[in-house]
């Protein structure tokens, strides 16, 4: 089994309707283990119950309705280009969050999100494993940095904090060469060029980290989008994976 791991914020988790995402094709074959909040409930998030077949996330609370982000579209590039591969996503996104503090790798107090993605991801492999199956994780994909963007002094560590995290992600999950599928953040938070200056060194020094661009991805509000772009980021995504993001 062929495993992505999915982490970030809101435009991770998805804010696009689920009323929006159209017909399946094909990409319920996929399964996924998923973890979602928002900002009201960032601390007791929804959880999937196991591994599920991939599909539009339910309704729980701080949103009102079925909701989903990029990993449909990324789900349905991936069966578009290789129907028969098997496929399955571990999903990590916590709205309003913030790398500096809620993601660090060495947080003892506060979120400690990032001990609890790596909880996740090995809970999830464990819980294949007993049914058989085995599972390699194939790349991360990470779509984080409004929150950072929002004040001087995480902008200014941004950097330093991304390359943290991506070493601490391959230490402890045992991938040391895992690709990584980084979303540029977008440009509408006060130091936000800071985040996606970071963000674009982090990429062109880490062969391994492919920036993937979202400028030109519409918005249903002042910074999530909408659920034609969650569609397009999705290809997008699948499509990079699969010209230069694979695992060696």
């Amino acid at each position: 089994m062929k495993v992505f791991l999915l982490a970030g914020q809101s435009n991770l988790a998805g804010r696009a309707s689920g009323a929006e995402a159209g017909a399946p094709t094909g990409e319920s074959a996929i399964r996924m283990d998923d973890v979602c909040s928002f900002a009201s409930d960032v601390m007791a998030p929804h959880r999937s119950k196991g591994w599920v077949p991939l599909g539009v996330s339910p309704a729980h609370e701080g949103i009102v309705g079925p909701h989903f982000g990029p990993e449909i579209g990324f789900g349905r590039g991936l069966v578009e280009a290789k129907p028969h591969e098997p496929w399955a996503f571990i999903k990590h996104g916590r709205g309003a969050t913030n790398l500096a503090e809620d993601w660090h790798p060495e947080a003892t107090t506060g979120k400690q999100l990032y001990r609890d993605f790596i909880k996740q991801v090995r809970s999830a492999l464990a819980r294949l494993e007993a049914t058989g199956e085995s599972g390699e994780i194939e790349a991360l994909i990470w779509c984080q940095g409004e929150s950072d963007s929002t004040r001087c002094e995480w902008a200014e560590v941004y950097e330093q904090n991304l390359r943290r995290l991506f070493a601490a992600t391959r230490a402890d999950l045992n991938c040391a060469t895992m690709p990584i599928l980084l979303v540029l953040t977008g440009d509408g938070k006060a130091d936000a060029e800071s985040v996606r200056q970071a963000q674009r060194n982090v990429a062109s020094t880490d062969s391994r980290v492919t920036l993937v661009d979202a400028d030109d991805l519409t918005l249903l509000d002042h910074v999530h989008y909408d659920a034609p772009s969650q569609l397009k980021l999705g290809h997008r995504l699948a499509g990079t994976y699969l010209r230069e993001g694979r695992a060696e």
